[in-house]
C-alpha cells in the first residue's frame, strides 16, 4: 500500500479571476494499490462509479502512459466537496498520481505531464497548478490548448484563513451569476489590481493586499450566494488587520491578514448558517 496527499486550494484569490491559486496545509490522504479491478473505498458511494473523476483521471493518464492495469484507492475526503477549496481538482490530481505511481515504472511522467492532463480534465488549471505545484500560482490555457503556470513564494507576514460553511455551491451555478460583459475601466482596474497582487502577496505589503484585493468581475455576483457575505466581510474588515475574499466560486471564504491570531478574533454570531473557522498554512 503506498500513501500520498493532495492539498486544498484556492482559486482566483480576489482579483485573479480563473488564473491565481493557493496551496493550503490542508489535504485529502489516498492510500493505493495495484488491483485486478477498480475498488474505491472511504468517500460517498456515488463518487464509486466508473465515470467518476478519479477514475477517469486514472484512465487518461493510464492512455497517456500506454499501460494498462486497475487499482485498489482508500481516501480520507477532509476537503469538503463543493465549497471553494479545490475538492474536484484534489481528486483529479490523485486518479492521475495514482496511475503515474502504480504503473509509470522507469518512465513516469513528469509533474508538468501531470498537470496537463489534470488541467484537460478540470477544465481551467487555476485549482490544479497549486494542488500539483504548492504555493501561490499563477496558469493560464495558452493558444495551443496547453497549459502553462508560473509559481511565487509567498510572504511568511501573512496569515491565511479560511471560514467554510455547511452548505454547498456548485462553480456551474456560481458561473451562471456571471455577467457576459463588463465595463473596459472594470477589466483595466482587474489588470492592474492582478499584477500588484502578485507583488503584494510575495513581500507581505498589507497596504498594498487592502487596496488590490478589490474585485469586481466575480465577487458582487458570486457573494450573492452566501447569505451574511456583507456582515462578515464588514466585521473581517472592520479594524483593518484582514482582509476577506471569497475562495474559487464559494462558498467558503478566505481571509488574509498581518496578525498571526487573528483567526480567534472573527466573529460570526448570528449569522444564518454554522461556520467553521480554520487557520491553514500554505504547502510549499
Amino acid at each position: 500500500m503506498i500513501k500520498f496527499k493532495i492539498p486544498a486550494t484556492s482559486a482566483n484569490i480576489g482579483p485573479g479571476f480563473d488564473c491565481f491559486g493557493l496551496a493550503y496545509s490542508f489535504y485529502n490522504e489516498y492510500s493505493i494499490e495495484k488491483a485486478d479491478s477498480m475498488l474505491i473505498e472511504g468517500c460517498d458511494p456515488a463518487f464509486t462509479t466508473k465515470d467518476n473523476i478519479f477514475n477517469v483521471a486514472f484512465n487518461k493518464t493510464m492512455k497517456k502512459l500506454g499501460k494498462t492495469g486497475s487499482y485498489h484507492v482508500h481516501y480520507k475526503p477532509t476537503i469538503p466537496a463543493s465549497r471553494g477549496l479545490g475538492s474536484s481538482a484534489s481528486v483529479i490530481v490523485a486518479g492521475c498520481r495514482t496511475a503515474n505511481i502504480l504503473y509509470g515504472g522507469k518512465n513516469k511522467l513528469s509533474d508538468d505531464e501531470i498537470f496537463q492532463i489534470a488541467s484537460t480534465i478540470e477544465g481551467h488549471p487555476d485549482n490544479v497548478a497549486p494542488a500539483i505545484f504548492g504555493g501561490l500560482t499563477a496558469s493560464t490555457k495558452l493558444n495551443d490548448g496547453t497549459f502553462y503556470y508560473k509559481k511565487y513564494k509567498v510572504s511568511n507576514k501573512l496569515y491565511f484563513t479560511v471560514l467554510i460553511p455547511d452548505f454547498k455551491t456548485s462553480t456551474e451555478m456560481a458561473r451562471k451569476l456571471l455577467p457576459k460583459d463588463y465595463k473596459k475601466e472594470e477589466a483595466v482596474t482587474m489588470i492592474s489590481h492582478s499584477v500588484l497582487m502578485i507583488e503584494a502577496l510575495q513581500s507581505g505589503d498589507f497596504n498594498l493586499l487592502k487596496t488590490v484585493c478589490k474585485d469586481f468581475i466575480h465577487e458582487p455576483y458570486r457573494k450573492k450566494l452566501i447569505k451574511d457575505y456583507d456582515l462578515i466581510k464588514k466585521r473581517v474588515e472592520k479594524n483593518g488587520d484582514a482582509v476577506l475574499i471569497i475562495s474559487g466560486s464559494g462558498p467558503t471564504l478566505l481571509t488574509i491578514s498581518n496578525d498571526k491570531n487573528f483567526y480567534k478574533k472573527i466573529n460570526l454570531k448570528g449569522t444564518k448558517d454554522n461556520w467553521l473557522i480554520k487557520p491553514l498554512g500554505l504547502k510549499k
